[in-house]
């Protein structure tokens, strides 16, 4: 018989299961079921699939990366090498699949974030990608192929043998290492020759910095172990923030009134001049309807609607409940954001319940919480504050008529859960 898997959607119990991690931990290696493809992608040594000591120490280095600022110029620029390729899109028709434009965004801002390497995805939207950008979507689409999770077997059956995606996750794997190696050797140098470091300053550096700091060999992270962090962190962060984005377009598509108030803040604070303009982090302190905005989206909407699951280590009580060694929990953060006696008309979408951040602090949890919170939080939500500001000053759009998402957003199933929006054609109208 299988076991007892326990559905939390109460933000207190979810709370409470993230925040005692010793007792509710996360499943064990060899329970989860993933493809060959993925486990030769990102294997089992890192971030995601460690527990215990071992995923501290993978922590401990990568948290010093994630805590520091995010210089507005690294999304602004990119936004605005996408509108050119929107406006361009346009003059041929109006309406395009928002989602293949935003992806591609996402991989570049994550890319130059995470490696210093800009995939040009952007520019592969109409033209020809890097190598390295087809490298990379055949591994993320290939590992996620369910067939293969359920079936492992058709890997060796003629005819489902899939040696391009392995040529393709090798190849992927060999540049970033290669350039991990070389940043390795690199920093080394510099610091022989007391000579500053010129080089980018992104998750790479941080965290090979932050391995300088551990005294101890054993608490710093082997080559291969850091190279899988950078893929997790560059499968994790690409399509969770932009299926947010794409989320927060689609919502401000169907209520004009919120998309009116949130360009009117862009414009107060920005200016009206017709022309492109970046953030600065002290205009992005300034936003308020727009977070509410981001927080509205990722409430109805988050982009992992299913946090990891979680089993209990013993015999334990859970709020009321009693809860048996071994048993699974399944916490359900969309179902959390729905429940009507927390959030009153929680399918509609009100910015505005945001406003008072003391009314919704014990109850929000798109990110999760505890010492298992997601680390791209930071990186996310500054990603998505400069690029939402700077879209509602450059265009005014709505969604396509007639429309699957006429009534809800539409979601296509994906293995890693994520609640990617299908088919989402959008109108723009360019305001310069």
């Amino acid at each position: 018989m299988g076991k007892w898997i326990i559905v939390i959607s109460k933000p207190e119990l979810m709370k409470e299961v993230f925040q005692r991690a010793d007792t509710f931990l996360k499943l064990e290696r060899n329970e989860h079921k993933i493809s060959k493809a993925e486990l030769k992608f990102i294997g089992y040594d890192n971030l995601l699939y460690e527990i215990k000591e071992a995923h501290l120490r993978h922590r401990r280095v990568s948290n010093p990366a994630f805590s520091h600022g995010w210089s507005s110029e690294l999304f602004g620029k990119l936004a605005i090498e996408l509108f050119e390729v929107m406006d361009k899109a346009s003059e041929k028709s109006p309406t395009f699949d928002i989602f293949h434009f935003i992806k591609s965004f996402a991989l570049d801002v994550l890319g130059l974030a995470t490696f210093g390497y800009n995939f040009r995805g952007i520019r592969g939207i109409q033209k020809t990608g890097s190598e390295l950008e087809k490298a990379y979507l055949t591994a993320v689409y290939g590992i996620s192929d369910r067939k293969y999770v359920l079936f492992p077997i058709l890997e060796k059956i003629p005819g489902f043998r899939r040696p391009e995606l392995f040529n393709r996750v090798d190849y992927l794997s060999g540049v970033m290492h290669d350039i991990i190696k070389e940043r390795k050797q690199n920093l080394k140098f510099k610091k022989v020759n007391n000579d500053d470091y010129d080089g980018p300053r992104d998750l790479l550096y941080y965290m090979l910095k932050a391995e300088e700091t551990r005294d101890d060999s054993k608490s710093r992270l082997t080559t291969e172990e850091l190279l899988n962090d950078m893929k997790l962190f560059l499968v994790a962060g690409h399509e969770t923030t932009a299926i947010a984005l794409v989320a927060a377009i689609y919502f401000l598509g169907m209520n004009q009134e919120c998309q009116e108030k949130a360009r009117e803040e862009a414009i107060r604070i920005l200016g009206d001049e017709k022309e492109n303009i970046i953030p600065n982090s002290e205009q992005i302190k300034e936003l308020k309807y727009i977070n509410m905005v981001i927080k509205e989206t990722l409430r109805i909407h988050p982009s992992a609607p299913v946090a990891s699951y979680r089993k209990a280590q013993k015999d334990t009580r859970l709020g009321e409940y009693a809860i048996k060694e071994g048993t699974i929990l399944a916490p359900q953060i969309y179902a959390s954001h729905h429940l009507e006696e927390l959030w009153e008309e929680s399918y509609k979408f009100k910015p505005e319940r945001f406003a008072n951040e003391k009314d919704t602090a014990n109850k929000y949890l798109p990110f999760g919480c505890g010492n298992r919170i997601c680390i791209g939080m930071n990186l996310s939500l500054a990603e998505q504050r400069v690029f939402l500001t700077m879209l509602v000053r450059k265009y005014s759009w709505k969604i396509t008529e007639p429309s699957i998402h006429k009534d809800e957003l539409q979601v296509k199933p994906t293995l890693f859960g994520l609640a990617v929006p299908k088919n989402l054609e959008v109108d723009f109208e360019r305001r310069y």
